[in-house]
């Protein structure tokens, strides 16, 4: 199919972008790779009246470091985290080290096939909502923060409060998400990710990530972080899993209690891919395997 009748702009700064942003409102869709809304659109699952194509403006293609955090703006293209640098205060630009700069690649690998990577965005894919999706995912594990632009201001919302149910944001008609905030994890960090496809660059029936901090004098787990997708309509965190991991030296047994109490924490719906046992199985699975992966020593 292709899709139904819209009208196009495309502007060249972020000023202009909020300008018709504020003028279409709801009629309006931003496009960015495209990867993601153009096929909606072919299928007719989204039918936009316009469509603001955001691939001229600049400033939203950048990574930086500020405070402890990474900034990654909305243009950023999937593949460019598989290697990803970051912008220095200082105006250098070097590759991105420690725990996030190895979870980054990890994760990128997943999205998509090459192509995909090639052409969409980060941001996009944010702003999209897919359950999961492997960026929503670490958004809401790693507690990450959108930065939302309009005509006069910009607010800052938690993941949390961002993604609200599949394909739906806290974005407002007339906002742009104009980057992502994620925390660098120090050294004492632990990060994995793992996630079960029918096939290579499908999105996840689930997919698990899982971050732990350890206390360097002790070697136990002092703060915990198991978020999954696929198993609700926006990624979740799972706070009673991540309870029981508190205190305890990861290994395989504390690894596995921990899945078993996140396999029971889920209350997924079945459909075609796979009943709802069957995904809190894969759960159960990806949580353990994610652990173990970060059982590792730091990026």
């Amino acid at each position: 199919m292709k899709p139904a009748r819209f009208a196009y702009v495309a502007p060249d700064s972020i000023e202009d972008v909020l300008d018709a942003l504020d003028r279409f409102g709801d009629e309006a869709k931003v496009l960015s790779g495209g990867q993601s809304l153009v096929p909606m659109m072919n299928f007719r699952l989204a039918r936009p009246e316009v469509i603001v194509d955001i691939g001229r403006v600049g400033g939203l293609d950048g990574m930086s470091v500020v405070n402890g955090s990474l900034t990654v703006g909305a243009r950023v293209i999937h593949a460019r985290l598989e290697a990803p640098t970051g912008a220095m205060p200082d105006g250098r630009t070097e590759p991105l080290g420690g725990v996030l700069g190895s979870l980054l690649p990890e994760v990128a690998r997943f999205v998509g096939h090459l192509p995909i990577r090639a052409r969409g965005t980060f941001g996009g894919s944010i702003a999209h909502a897919d359950p999961a999706a492997e960026w929503c995912i670490l958004a809401r594990t790693l507690d990450a923060e959108m930065v939302a632009l309009r005509r006069g201001g910009e607010r800052v919302i938690a993941a949390a409060d961002f993604f609200e149910t599949v394909f739906t944001t806290a974005l407002e008609p007339e906002e742009l998400l104009a980057a992502v905030h994620l925390p660098i994890l120090g050294d004492d960090w632990r990060a994995g990710f793992c996630e079960f496809s029918r096939r290579a660059g499908d999105f996840a029936v689930v997919a698990a990530m899982t971050a732990v901090r350890l206390d360097p004098a002790t070697g136990a787990i002092s703060e915990a972080r198991i978020g999954v997708g696929g198993v609700a309509g926006v990624p979740v965190r799972l706070p009673a899993a991540e309870a029981t991991l508190v205190g305890e030296v990861p290994g395989a047994e504390v690894h596995a209690a921990a899945a078993e109490v996140a396999a029971g924490e889920v209350d997924p719906a079945g459909d075609l891919h796979g009943s709802a046992a069957y995904r809190r199985d894969l759960v159960r699975a990806m949580v353990a395997r994610a652990l173990a992966q970060g059982a590792g020593a730091p990026g």
